[in-house]
């Protein structure tokens, strides 16, 4: 009784394990289309655990569209592997072979992508978080073009703050008329590699409400994922109303920490310092200070 007991336990672990490992997500949405077509949208979906996914009796749902994922040809998604459905037909990502052609279009006013297990389990969404429009991405009047909604982290949550319009440098693939996709279909996100490269910063005050006078010594901790902390450029910037706007306090800086003589500002209450740390290949990172005051 004690083995079936133990052998039942051990088939309940291993299936939830399994389970658990068979996660997928919503990686890029191309809502807007391309420049090709408006009408040539094509959507995402990534891999990012270490065990392959099948995704027979799975479906990816948006509005009134129901899309059974288990009719495409190969429904194995392998770890780190991607799964691209282009709508209408196989043009929409002219150079790039889809996995799956659909039929149903995402409004431009914004809508839910669900996606579904073979069990009828919600296993990720995009643009849940937003009450109205695209949490990214633009359409030809925005910004850059037809830029896609990329997942910044792709095992992260959905959250507005997890998605980021293709940044137009870092594309891939071409659309129906043989332009360049402002998106990176089949391959890792824009967003992805700024954010596994850009440097970080955590900025050591002041406090939220602080009074300060005199002298203020500045003081960050910064951090390239990529190169070398030493070659980081420093920029601080001041803001006298809560945040809304910048002005640079000084540049160009190297190290952890800067004098600030505080006595050349008028009073306030509505001060704010911002840290930018730049590295060698232009990507920046920046962290903020809560609102505080000087009082000299």
């Amino acid at each position: 009784m004690t083995r079936m007991l133990l052998f039942g336990l051990i088939i309940v672990t291993l299936a939830g394990t399994i389970a658990c490992a068979q996660s997928m997500t919503i990686n890029e949405v191309a809502w807007a289309g391309t420049a090709a077509s408006a009408t040539d949208e094509w959507i995402e979906l990534y891999n990012p655990t270490d065990a392959p996914v099948d995704l027979t009796g799975w479906t990816l749902t948006f509005g009134k569209t129901v899309i059974d994922l288990g009719k495409a040809t190969d429904t194995t998604v392998e770890p780190g592997g991607y799964f691209l459905l282009e709508r209408t037909d196989d043009k929409t990502v002219s150079d790039i072979a889809a996995d799956l052609i659909y039929t149903g279009s995402l409004s431009n006013s914004g809508s839910v992508l669900s996606l579904l297990d073979q069990n009828g389990e919600v296993v990720d969404t995009a643009n849940s978080g937003v009450e109205k429009g695209w949490a990214a991405g633009s359409a030809k009047i925005e910004g850059i073009a037809y830029a896609t909604m990329e997942r910044i982290d792709p095992s992260g949550p959905d959250l507005p703050s997890n998605w980021r319009s293709n940044n137009g440098l870092i594309t891939c693939g071409h659309d129906a008329a043989d332009q360049a996709i402002n998106g990176t279909p089949r391959a890792k996100n824009s967003a992805t590699i700024v954010w596994e490269t850009a440097p970080t910063v955590m900025l050591n005050g002041p406090a939220e409400g602080q009074a300060l006078s005199g002298n203020l010594v500045i003081s960050w901790q910064a951090h390239d994922p990529d190169g070398d902390d030493s070659l980081l450029q420093v920029n601080i910037l001041i803001s006298a109303d809560g945040g809304d706007s910048f002005s640079p306090l000084v540049s160009g800086l190297v190290g952890d920490s800067y004098v600030w003589d505080t006595t050349g500002y008028e009073n306030g209450d509505r001060y704010v310092l911002q840290v930018q740390v730049k590295d060698p290949d232009g990507n920046i990172g920046e962290a903020s200070s809560p609102v505080f005051s000087i009082e000299n």
